[in-house]
């Protein structure tokens, strides 16, 4: 039987609280998927159990891969705590793997999670090992570097054989960590600020500045497309609000003191990010600044532009540099949309 091992590291030293992310990681990933799977929560295990003759899609691996809170994922065989069984999974894998790579050496690695089981990690993969040997002798061990690794998790509730861990998304899951809004564009920085608070559990709504006629449809389309490429890492509703300002920025434009615009732009704006804040009760404003980016950025300004704000604002990249922030903006599938003019 398939079985998808869901694992979390940060969550596992929650102690008291783990029941709480736990149940939050399993309600994540049951809104996006549930309907293919039935659900287990084991100590820091999630188990998805597909439902009938369901296989486990492309799809559900991508959904899983964005959801914040899973560390790696592998797509394993359960089988029975006996000998027999758990050499038939690992001829299986085996086979099917060396089918469709051209595989040289391999290693077994064990995990004896059920101490009640006869033999110790060392000495079950020895004898998985010398057993795997018998039927592919054109496979070499390697202990340190192996081509391919199959492993055994032996556990009261049965043995998992797999040889992939699928890296996730990891941090916490969204809606461990209270509520916030975050002053969305259509750049780089604010997407990739979004995120990295998405991926400290938070549950966030954003606002936009729409500027017509100086921003046409092509950059409400835009913020929109970057919406939609976020609610791929959350489990919620994602309520974007689009504001004009096109008034307010006419009025700055036109006093005396010019060189002043942008900043006054940036208090307005965090003005009107606040009463939407009020109405949709949430704690705390997100930011995509970062010191010294560029002359707004300056702590100055950015002192400035804050006092304007009657709640707390995050600023995730306050210090990243462009090229870290590129970097994470590529990893999360912003990136394209975010340059496109």
């Amino acid at each position: 039987m398939k079985v998808v091992i869901v694992r979390v590291d940060e969550i596992g030293l929650k102690n008291k609280n783990k029941k709480f992310f736990m149940n939050q990681l399993k309600e994540n990933i049951q809104s996006k998927i549930s309907q293919n799977f039935i659900f287990k929560v084991n100590n820091n295990r999630i188990y998805l159990i597909p439902r009938s003759n369901m296989k486990i899609s492309i799809k559900d691996i991508d959904i899983l891969k964005k959801i914040f809170g899973i560390h790696s994922f592998s797509i394993a065989e359960k089988t029975q705590l006996d000998i027999d069984s758990i050499k038939n999974k690992v001829y299986e894998i085996a086979k099917n793997s060396l089918e469709n790579n051209n595989y040289s050496t391999f290693k077994i690695s064990v995990n004896r999670a059920n101490k009640s089981f006869p033999y110790n990690s060392q000495e079950f993969a020895g004898m998985m090992g010398e057993f795997t040997l018998n039927y592919f002798p054109q496979l070499k061990v390697d202990l340190n570097h192996p081509e391919l690794n199959i492993e055994i998790d032996i556990r009261k509730e049965g043995a998992f054989i797999f040889n992939n861990r699928l890296e996730g998304a990891s941090g916490l899951p969204v809606g461990t960590s209270s509520k916030g809004t975050v002053l969305l564009s259509g750049g780089i920085d604010s997407p990739v600020a979004t995120l990295l608070m998405m991926r400290r559990g938070m549950l966030l709504n954003a606002v936009n500045f729409y500027s017509p006629p100086f921003t046409g449809p092509k950059s409400l389309s835009k913020i929109l497309k970057i919406g939609s490429i976020l609610c791929e890492y959350m489990s919620f509703p994602f309520y974007l609000y689009v504001v004009p300002l096109t008034k307010i920025q006419l009025l700055f434009r036109d006093i005396k003191e010019n060189k002043y615009s942008v900043i006054l732009q940036r208090r307005a704006m965090l003005r009107i990010t606040n009463k939407i804040s009020d109405i949709t009760n949430t704690k705390v404003l997100v930011s995509g600044e970062s010191l010294g980016q560029v002359a707004s950025q300056t702590i100055e300004n950015l002192l400035t532009i804050s006092n304007s704000s009657q709640k707390d604002l995050l600023r995730p990249l306050i210090g990243f540099t462009k090229n870290e922030t590129i970097k994470l903006s590529q990893k999360f599938g912003l990136y394209e949309t975010s340059i496109f003019l």
